[in-house]
Parts: C-alpha cells; structure tokens; sequence
C-alpha cells in the first residue's frame, strides 16, 4: 500500500493526493472514533485550526431540538392546506427553504411538539440522509413550519449573528466535523449529542456582520428570484386563459370520446388524451408554432466512461444536473477532450440563454436555461435548444415548458413507462402558442431575472462559506470589512 498522506508528532501533516487512499496517526489525535471520517484532510485542518482560532461548542450558543420519535407525525396527518409546513431535507434548496412541494401537517398535532415549530432567524439541519444541509428561516417569512424527522432546529441563545453561523454551519470545517460523528452507512445519521458537540468558529462581531450579511443579501436575491418568476407564470396563466382552459378541461373524464380526425400516427392513450387534444383545440386561438419551426434541438454526446475526469476538463450538463429552470453547475461532471475529439463535438456545447432539455427517466420533460459564458457540453440523453430565428424568446419557451400545460405535453410525447423516453423528432413536434411580442418579451425578461438573481443569491452563499474557510485558514482579508462598514 502507498502511504499518500502523513500525520506528524506535531498534528502537522503532508499530503501527496487530494483523495489519499491512507493516512498515518498518531495516537496523540485519535480521540473516541476510528472511523475513516474522522481523520480526513479536512477534519485534521479543523484540529489544527483550533490551537489558533476562537471555537465554540454549539451546545454553548444555541438549543438544539428535534422531533420526538414515537411522536413522529404520519401521513393520516397531513394535509392539503391550512395547517403547518412540515419541511423535509428535499426542502432545502441551495441552503434556501423552498416551500413548493412542501407537505403540510395538522396543527393540533405538530402543537404537540414545541420543540420543532420554527420561528425567523432559526437554523435547520438535516440529520439524518444528507447530512449537514443547512438553511436559516427567513426574516419575511411569516408561514407556519417545523421540522420534520430528518431535520434538526438549531435556535441561537447567543448574541451571535445567526446568519454568520449558518454560514460556518456549510463550511467544511464544519462539514469535517460532522462526518466525523456521523454513524451508519445505508442511513448516515447524526445525533443531536453530537451535533451539540459540533464547534463553531467565532470572530469578531464586524466580521459576524460582514459575512452575515451576504447570506441575509442572499436571502433577498432569492425571494425577488421568486417574485420574477411568479410575475412571468401570471402574465402567461392569464395571457392564455387558463380558467377557461381548465373549465375545459374539468369536463373531460377519463371515456371521453376521441373523434376520429383527432387521432394522429400514434395510438397511444397518453399521446391522444382527452386532455391533450383539449390543449391544442384551446390553442387554436393562438398562432402556433412547432419547436422545430423556431429552434435548433440537438442531442446530446454519448461521452465514454474513460473520458470523465474530477478535476480537468471541460464541463458536461448531465439529466441529474437539471431541474426546472435552473442549472446545478456548480459541481458539473468534466471530461478530458482532445483536441480531434473536441473538433467533432463543437456542435453538442451549449452557449449562454440555450436552454437544456431532460429526454429521460423520472426528470423528462425538465428544462432549464444556462446562463453562464462559459461553454460547456452536453452529456446522452440530454437535448440542447437553440434559437433559429427571434420570434419566441428562450425564456418565455423555457416557462411554457415548465408550466403544467408544457410538462402534460412532454408526457404525452413520451415512450415507455418505467423508463419514461422522448425522442429528438417528438421533441420537436412540441406546439408552442404564440403571444403578443410583449407579453412574451415581458415573460422572457422575468424570467431571465430571475435566473440571474438566483445565480448571484448562489454566488453569495459560496463566498460566505470561503470567508468562513478563508478566516480558519488566516487568508481572510479584513480590508474587505473595513470598506463595508
């Protein structure tokens, strides 16, 4: 075995691979766990960085609880409205609370249990799944929620800046103690013990504010993210009559009859539904285009297993990568391209404002728009959407697809049941409805927007989690705070 990494007498240590298969200890830093967490590169600079920083133990600045579990809430006593959000780990998105698919619980039962009602300011933690996902209550929110059982609430009693401790929460000195005192593997897990035992760097009130202060920006970059994208999804509901529309379609049941010269070359159920040829009869009020007819669609690159690389590259836009709207490109796959490879796939990069379509699996029908200027590529099974001309702005396409109406037509184009599938001719063949130019140039401006202020919301967060790293790591430059204040 090659000894990649090194432990010495002093807690110093020399590392000869960022992944080292093996590290040498000494006994002086083993403490309680043995575990190959617990002495990762990352823990060891949190252990040499607490001979020289200010730590504190959460457990000496805030109360941490959780549910009970004997009294964990079952689905007899959800919802569907008027009661308290029961927020899970899928809620937490980009270290944001999303409440868009969040389930709703009776109040009388979650009243049962203070201890997991929330209130502004408090910090949530996933326990249990994906450790360590972390998210503040914001300060404008004024609907009711608790954790669920995968999450803790982490309630400062402390005059801290609890925006600058969720921000410590996502760094990886944190992150390095947290798997340190993970247990299970199918299941990771972490105990509120534990938790309370996890140590916070603490600097001065200033710096609190500083980094604080880009989380709490963060937080209202996002919420007029939001409000852009609702504003968009009004205009276009109200624009193509949606109360009628769904008058309509109310009155279809599951035996209407299909008229013969309804029936297109295929058979299928899903393609000739009731309900989608209501849709397109609605649509027939307005000019309809077909997406080939507006845009270049190509797909994606089959790149080999060989060619995938963590560290050099270029990047690749693969399914798991795209949710509606937006881009997870912070951690895309890259892949080593030569320079005769790279002249043969020039045509499966995609460009700023393209929009990145999902053609397989339990994502199909998913569309988001890249809004980087960096070039990348796009991996199998993913189609990219090119304008051809400008008569329908990308992002007003990129809401009509996302909309129930967009994803009820990408279904219905679709083969296959447990692998859902949509070809590059039938996504294609997907009717766009035509608005007013400014109706859809307003759509598209929103929508734009708000991609943009959720890209810098994303950005703030990563800067306040370096200014965290960089602070432990003596790189932090306090100019930056001295001009901020």
């Amino acid at each position: 075995m090659v000894r990649l990494g090194m432990i010495t007498n002093k807690i110093g240590y020399k590392v000869y691979s960022n992944k080292p298969f093996a590290i040498w200890a000494n006994s002086r830093i083993i403490n309680e766990r043995l575990s190959a967490n617990s002495y990762n590169q990352d823990y060891l600079d949190f252990a040499k960085a607490k001979n020289t920083f200010n730590f504190k133990k959460v457990s000496d600045i805030a109360i941490v609880t959780a549910m009970i579990g004997w009294k964990g809430l079952t689905t007899d006593d959800y919802v569907d409205e008027d009661g308290v959000y029961l927020l899970r780990t899928v809620d937490i998105k980009d270290n944001y609370i999303d409440l868009e698919n969040a389930i709703m619980a009776k109040r009388e039962k979650v009243y049962e249990q203070p201890q997991i009602i929330l209130k502004q300011g408090d910090i949530i933690f996933s326990k249990d799944g994906t450790l360590g996902i972390t998210a503040i209550v914001p300060r404008h929110q004024n609907k009711e929620m608790c954790v669920g059982s995968t999450l803790a609430r982490i309630r400062l009693n402390s005059n801290l800046d609890n925006y600058y401790v969720c921000a410590a929460f996502m760094s990886k000195i944190v992150q390095a103690q947290i798997g340190y005192f993970t247990s299970g593997i199918a299941q990771p897990h972490i105990t509120q013990e534990y938790i309370n035992k996890l140590e916070i760097p603490i600097p001065s009130p200033e710096i609190q504010k500083y980094i604080g202060d880009k989380i709490r920006k963060a937080e209202e970059l996002r919420e007029e993210a939001k409000r852009l994208k609702k504003d968009a999804e009004e205009i276009f509901y109200e624009a193509i009559e949606i109360d009628k529309l769904n008058s309509k379609l109310i009155k279809v049941t599951k035996f209407s009859w299909i008229k013969e010269n309804q029936i297109e070359d295929r058979l299928d159920l899903k393609y000739n539904s009731p309900s989608i040829i209501t849709i397109y009869e609605h649509f027939r009020k307005y000019k309809c285009s077909l997406l080939k007819d507006e845009f270049k669609t190509i797909s994606g690159y089959a790149f080999s297993s060989g060619d995938f690389d963590d560290m050099d590259g270029e990047k690749v836009i693969k399914i798991g990568d795209i949710s509606d709207f937006t881009i997870d490109t912070t951690s895309l796959t890259r892949v080593k391209i030569g320079t005769k490879v790279k002249e043969r796939i020039r045509e499966f990069s995609c460009n700023i404002q393209d929009l990145v379509y999902a053609m397989t699996g339990a994502t199909i029908g998913k569309v988001a728009m890249y809004i980087d200027n960096e070039t990348v590529y796009i991996n199998q099974r993913v189609a990219c959407i090119k304008p051809k001309r400008n008569n329908i702005p990308t992002g007003y396409l990129l809401l009509y697809l996302n909309s129930d109406i967009g994803k009820e037509i990408s279904y219905s184009l679709s083969t296959g049941v447990a692998q859902p599938n949509i070809a590059l001719e039938e996504l294609n063949n997907i009717v766009i409805p035509q608005l007013a130019n400014n109706i859809m140039d307003k759509i598209h401006h929103n929508v734009l927007n708000s991609l943009i202020k959720h890209k810098e919301s994303k950005q703030l967060i990563q800067e306040a989690k370096q200014d965290v790293e960089d602070l432990i790591e003596g790189n932090f430059d306090m100019s930056k705070v001295k001009a901020n204040s």
